[in-house]
């Protein structure tokens, strides 16, 4: 999750850098360039995001049917 988070902070600052509007990254071509690495951080990013929910997805559900679980009154 940690990962996801600091993927996307960065992503972000691709994205900046990788507009077109903005002064700074160079000519176009560098842009476009930076515009797409922050596509893929993005990307990279709600894959983690998506793994880490899933393993967390899979603990509560694992013990929620866990047949050997008997609540004791």
């Amino acid at each position: 999750m940690i990962s996801a988070v600091c993927l996307g902070f960065f992503g972000s600052i691709f994205a900046l850098v990788g507009m077109k509007c903005t002064k700074i990254g160079g000519s176009n071509k560098n842009k476009s360039r930076i515009a797409c690495l922050a596509g893929v951080t993005y990307i990279l990013s709600g894959a983690c995001s998506l793994l880490a929910y899933s393993i967390y997805a899979h603990q509560i559900i694992s013990e929620f049917f866990d047949p050997k679980f008997v609540e004791q009154k």
